[in-house]
């Protein structure tokens, strides 16, 4: 399959502006940078070194806002705007035209992929945290890797629903699950170790350890974690484009 440079940029060009007019998608990192601020100015500034205590209020705030954005945010940028495109049947006109599949989805992943990426970053100084106190590449790929997996899951629920209603209802669950790890990671240490095998897991593990004293060292179970969730997603992915497409 070819892929055509011209036509990608014209539709991450639509796709930019369709996202940014979009008031409902960009209310998802509106949200997150704004309930961060919030949690930052009311939490009780706590710190590990503090009464004994393995906590710390900017790495909570900070881990709360990535997964807020990235599975929130991330989720619905895709599987809102292609079950409206498929209600709306603007996608089956633009799949009849010269575009194709490929194009259209490396076209549209790059928009919300960057939007995602920019308010991460935003989130380490609204959670309190400075940059020098972040090891800024391995927080640049993990959330990206992460971006990109919530991305293609909102993908996934796009292809299997034929409406923005029918998304909404399949997104919800995920997210309240994928969102909560932070705060159940916190107060039921039973279930820690169950919720390190989800990606925002590892990415809450990552916020927490920015404040120790060794700070945070890759490891093969979080890099296989994270990886997993990237090639689970994207064999979820190609097993439902190749069975319904993206317009049926």
């Amino acid at each position: 399959m070819r892929i055509s440079l011209r036509k990608v940029r014209a539709i991450t060009g639509m796709k930019f502006h369709t996202l940014l007019s979009n008031i409902s998608v960009m209310l998802g990192p509106i949200l997150a940078i704004g309930i961060a601020f919030a949690m930052r100015n009311l939490m009780p500034d706590l710190d590990v070194s503090k009464a004994g205590m393995s906590f710390s209020t900017n790495a909570f705030v900070l881990s709360f806002g990535i997964i807020f954005n990235i599975a929130i945010a991330g989720i619905s940028m895709t599987s809102g705007p292609l079950a409206e495109e498929k209600e709306k049947n603007t996608l089956r006109v633009l799949m009849t035209s010269s575009v194709n599949g490929l194009e259209y989805l490396i076209g549209t992943l790059l928009p919300p992929l960057l939007i995602l990426v920019i308010v991460n970053m935003i989130m380490i100084p609204v959670s309190g945290v400075s940059f020098g106190e972040v090891q800024f590449g391995s927080y640049f790929v993990m959330t990206t890797v992460a971006s990109i997996i919530s991305l293609i899951i909102g993908y996934i629920v796009g292809i299997l629903t034929n409406n923005q209603m029918q998304a909404s209802i399949y997104t919800t669950p995920i997210t309240l699950l994928l969102t909560s790890v932070p705060a159940i990671k916190l107060f039921k240490e039973d279930l820690s170790e169950i919720l390190d095998y989800t990606y925002t897991g590892v990415l809450t593990n990552f916020a927490n350890s920015l404040f120790s004293e060794s700070g945070y060292q890759w490891n093969l179970t979080d890099i296989s974690v994270l990886f997993g969730w990237l090639l689970i997603s994207l064999i979820i992915f190609i097993y439902a484009y190749k069975k319904n497409g993206l317009d049926s």
